[in-house]
């Protein structure tokens, strides 16, 4: 194992799975601007590493991410909020960008919420592929009740995930939803026992690190361009990303474990 980063945001690594703890438990780990656009590298970084199969986030202490830090950016962000629509446009564009970075990058995410996830932490969990939620998770698009509208992927990600109306009503009350409720409406993929968590997460994140690579990049990728496509474009993606596949070391690899019943060894190629 080996930990590239101590402090605020942290990256581990173990058998293919990348890990990232946010790791500010003080203010439930409470993300300042700058600290957001270090997430932002870490995600690069993962998106890079041709040895990390699969991206792991969570957080440390009682809650996954309470969202923006507001108090935490110091007078230079006082100053930005208070500089005229061009400087707010250009603060909350740059504020969200790890946000378009985790959507984009090549491979499987998991969100292990162990605590509260609120405002664009909420969105940060809802962004990654998959979401485990520990019995203590809760949920909250808490945007309305700071007088704000929903940022970080929200207005894209709820009503794709739970249908408009149900997104508008969480959006609209702004209320917290705990972890039964959040896998009720779809949100979650499973609900865990607070203390089996990370264990279950680190199950599920080593049997998707098996997997080629090329072709879960491949499904991740198709099925996000095209919740916006027609069938038409999904055919035409289908067949493309087929082809990367056919010509790869891995479809090979995968057909001659199938015909001799084995597990493949993967390498990205």
């Amino acid at each position: 194992m080996s930990d590239s980063e101590s402090g605020a945001i942290q990256l581990t690594r173990e058998a293919g799975v990348a890990t990232i703890t946010l790791n500010r438990p003080e203010v439930k780990n409470a993300l300042t601007p700058d600290l957001f656009a270090e997430l932002g590298r870490r995600f690069d970084e993962v998106a890079a590493n041709p040895d990390d199969r699969v991206l792991v986030l969570t957080g440390t202490g009682s809650a996954f991410c309470s969202g923006a830090d507001l108090g935490g950016g110091g007078d230079g962000q006082a100053n930005r909020l208070t500089q005229g629509h061009v400087a707010r446009r250009q603060f909350t564009t740059e504020a969200v960008m790890p946000a378009l970075k985790l959507h984009r990058l090549p491979k499987p995410t998991i969100a292990a919420v162990n605590g509260v996830a609120a405002g664009g932490g909420c969105n940060l969990a809802l962004g990654c592929d998959i979401v485990f939620a520990a019995d203590s998770a809760r949920f909250a698009e808490v945007f309305v009740n700071r007088g704000l509208a929903v940022d970080y992927g929200g207005t894209w990600l709820l009503p794709r995930l739970i249908g408009p109306q149900k997104a508008k009503d969480l959006a609209f009350r702004g209320d917290v939803i705990d972890s039964q409720e959040a896998n009720r409406l779809g949100l979650t993929l499973e609900t865990v026992p607070d203390d089996q968590l990370m264990k279950r997460v680190d199950e599920y994140a080593r049997i998707l690190a098996s997997k080629p690579p090329i072709a879960l990049s491949m499904i991740k990728t198709g099925m996000n361009r095209l919740m916006h496509g027609g069938f038409e474009e999904g055919l035409e993606f289908e067949a493309e990303a087929q082809a990367v596949c056919l010509g790869s070391k891995d479809f090979r690899t995968a057909m001659i474990a199938w015909l001799k019943k084995t597990e493949g060894e993967y390498s990205g190629e």
